[in-house]
């Protein structure tokens, strides 16, 4: 559903999609967010997929019941 929706076109911003993402979509926070240790990056991207793949998983299971 993402590929037909156009996700592809987000592709030519590269690593700015993280960026504004971790930034929450302000861009007068983008300054901050590359201040940041590469360790904490690394560990709250890896926090929001955890939080991601547990989302889908508790949805799938609530809706199966």
């Amino acid at each position: 559903m993402e590929k037909r929706a156009g996700i592809h076109a987000f592709e030519k911003f590269k690593y700015i999609n993280t960026i504004n993402s971790l930034a929450g979509g302000d861009v007068t926070k983008w300054h901050l967010i590359l201040a940041l240790p590469y360790e904490r990056i690394l560990t709250k991207l890896l926090l929001n997929k955890t939080e991601a793949e547990y989302q889908k998983r508790y949805l799938e299971l609530s809706s199966s019941q």
